[in-house]
């Protein structure tokens, strides 16, 4: 059987193995029980590779561990030939629980991967503007300014005719930079339903820094003649080819598990056989075991909210919603709810999730 390759996992008891359509027997990663360290986390994260300028770290602090990207490059604000040197910056960090399976840990090393570099895409996607760059899409945009000029910023040009359409998009486009990179209009199409088929080139230069940044052509499909939705349409382009970079190159133990290169079909039955159950008396209480792990799982991800008014507003979303199931979140000036929160499983000891969980009263829902 499958050794188990991460010191965090142990089984649940008398969890049955599960023989798949290869021959090979396993555990399945729902029939575990997770107990993630800094240290285990570090083993998972030495085990995922990716590129060279994307460092993956793990942390800890006092509200417990955490995921983070490292990237290395140059500053996308500053004109390039004034930089010698490139620069480490770092993502946000993404925190992760103890009670973690594994796959959800690798998974979300790579999402943060993949939003780490989103980042760094949208700062390189340019726009001239009165002889300056400024990038439109960039995460760095003021929200709370932008709330107070939204009537300003809208956008009220209405669809134009194909013909000004094209003059406009190819004036555009030598406006625009992607990572150095120049874009032209190489030809524009009109379906019968009035969508739009622009074929657009990508020009490099010896500046360019992502892997993806190559002499290409790629059809954007629009849903109307306006220079504002290409714009939009050409920044989902280059995040969608960030993406697919990532999914293609991050691999796990070697493998690129989130690559198009695996069989969906194949993935989906693969799902399948580990979640046959096993219909032998002997097993009835180990599935009664799993039954009350999952709950207290489900119970712990339950959060304290703290503020009055947010959980007032909570509530007030709730009462909406007729007879739903689940662990409603707890509020800290409600003492019942405190005292509950206080005692479950986890949420302020070390107390193993794979112990039946007391039998708590979700608290019913205040309709209107």
């Amino acid at each position: 059987m499958t050794k188990l390759l991460v010191t965090g996992e142990t089984p649940l008891p008398g969890a049955p193995p599960v023989t798949l359509d290869s021959g090979e027997r396993c555990i399945p990663q729902h029939y575990l029980a997770y107990a993630h360290t800094r240290q285990t986390v570090e083993q998972v994260i030495r085990d995922c590779q990716f590129d060279d300028d994307y460092l993956i770290m793990a942390g800890e602090d006092q509200q417990g561990l955490f995921i983070q990207i490292g990237i290395i490059g140059f500053d996308t604000y500053r004109p390039r030939h004034k930089q010698t040197k490139r620069k480490l910056v770092y993502g946000r960090r993404w925190r992760i629980e103890p009670h973690f399976p594994t796959s959800e840990l690798i998974q979300t090393i790579f999402l943060a991967v993949k939003k780490a570099r989103e980042h760094e895409v949208r700062e390189r996607f340019k726009l001239t503007i009165n002889r300056q760059q400024s990038a439109p899409f960039s995460t760095h945009q003021d929200l709370p300014l932008f709330v107070r000029q939204a009537d300003a910023l809208r956008h009220r040009q209405n669809n134009q005719a194909l013909s000004q359409f094209r003059r406009e998009a190819v004036a555009l486009c030598r406006q625009l930079r992607f990572d150095h990179a120049a874009l032209s209009i190489l030809n524009i199409e009109q379906r019968y339903n009035g969508q739009l088929l622009v074929d657009i080139a990508l020009r490099p230069t010896a500046l360019a820094e992502l892997a993806e940044t190559q002499i290409t052509t790629d059809t954007l499909l629009l849903k109307s003649p306006s220079t504002n939705e290409l714009l939009f349409a050409l920044m989902d382009l280059f995040i969608q080819r960030s993406n697919d970079q990532v999914a293609e190159h991050f691999t796990y133990q070697g493998i690129a598990r989130f690559s198009q290169s695996y069989s969906a079909v194949s993935l989906a039955n693969l799902s399948l056989q580990t979640r046959q159950r096993n219909t032998e008396a002997k097993h009835i209480e180990f599935y009664h075991r799993l039954a009350a792990h999952n709950e207290c799982i489900d119970r712990n991800r339950a959060p304290l909210v703290v503020g009055r008014k947010l959980h007032a507003d909570v509530e007030t979303r709730l009462s909406r919603h007729c007879d739903i199931e689940g662990f409603m979140p707890a509020s800290a000036n409600d003492t019942q709810s405190l005292l509950i929160a206080l005692t479950l499983p986890g949420r302020l000891g070390n107390i193993h999730c794979s112990a039946a969980p007391p039998k708590v009263s979700c608290r019913p829902l205040t309709r209107n």
